[in-house]
């Protein structure tokens, strides 16, 4: 996993591997999550599977060492066409200073590759340390939010719209055309990636919802709309452990301003309550400021978020920031 030959050293500090002291690892993994402000619902399961992976021996990452102790903790995800995605990037207390931080994160580089995503809130810096520290090396911040629509609320009505129907196995080919434009240039489509080429990408990405990467595919809740040519709109849905998601919502850019995203969405909406679901879920990029007008308009509110994250500016080339 890392190449000690390419790891950064100093006298006091080095990288080290995790099953080199593992009880050191999970404190401070615990220390790193708790950091981080999370509701329980979302970093209990996050912080578990963390754990889970260190004691198995199986967690991509490494400790930082000072003077023969583990101070400091990098987890990242498996490695994806952009670079690395790090998960955790944490000092213990008392350590966590911009420069602490900067050497950390190349002793991580060096080590194990380049960085495509960055984790918010390091723990030992302000907002604004912690804003200087990540432009300086590159990178940008974006959030994330959920949204829920409210298990008590009475579901939209219906969109008339000519071509609404539910999803049939026949879409998926179009799926991918409307996936690869309403996310060109859009920095949703990178935070997923499976592939640099977009129209492999897009073939990946429609192929993993339906064949249940993310959970169980629910094709009746999942809706498109067809116009006289072509789909043009769709939202797809899986099952989640906590309820449906709402994998996405997709209008192609030559078709939004007619209302087809609230069309796919209300019917979604109403086919989850008609079977008695009462959580309906979807997760948003701040600053998609059409996407979260239409989903507060049907009603969904924010229920986690937002939480900060940062991305390279020189690996992932973000051309739109509202799709």
């Amino acid at each position: 996993m890392m190449n000690p030959a390419s790891t950064r050293t100093s006298l006091v500090n080095s990288l080290r591997p995790i099953s080199d002291d593992p009880a050191a690892a999970v404190a401070l993994v615990r220390a790193a999550v708790r950091s981080r402000n999370d509701p329980d619902d979302e970093s209990v399961p996050f912080l578990s599977s963390l754990e889970r992976d260190i004691v198995a021996g199986v967690a991509r990452g490494t400790l930082w060492f000072r003077e023969g102790r583990a101070v400091g903790i990098a987890l990242w995800s498996a490695p994806a066409p952009l670079g690395l995605t790090v998960e955790v990037l944490h000092l213990e207390d008392g350590l966590g200073s911009t420069a602490a931080y900067e050497q950390f994160f190349h002793d991580v580089e060096a080590a194990a590759g380049p960085v495509a995503f960055a984790p918010g809130r390091l723990a030992g810096l302000s907002t604004a340390e912690e804003s200087r520290l990540m432009e300086h090396l590159g990178f940008a911040m974006f959030a994330r939010s959920e949204m829920r629509f409210p298990p008590t609320a009475e579901p939209p009505a219906a969109v008339a719209v000519s071509g609404l129907a539910p999803f049939a196995s026949e879409d998926e080919t179009e799926l991918r055309r409307v996936y690869r434009n309403a996310y060109d240039g859009q920095l949703d489509r990178f935070l997923f990636q499976l592939d640099p080429d977009p129209e492999k990408e897009a073939v990946a990405a429609i192929r993993e919802i339906l064949d249940g990467r993310w959970g169980e595919f629910l094709p009746w809740a999942s809706f498109v709309v067809r116009d006289e040519r072509a789909v043009v709109a769709a939202t797809l849905v899986t099952r989640a452990p906590y309820g449906p998601l709402i994998a996405h919502v997709m209008v192609d850019p030559r078709s939004q301003g007619k209302g087809l995203g609230r069309a796919v969405l209300t019917a979604t909406v109403r086919a989850l309550r008609d079977r008695h679901e009462s959580v309906i879920v979807l997760n948003v990029t701040e600053g998609n400021t059409r996407a979260i007008r239409l989903y507060e308009g049907l009603g969904f509110v924010r229920t986690i978020g937002p939480s900060h994250g940062w991305y390279s500016t020189g690996r992932i080339p973000v051309t739109g920031r509202d799709p």
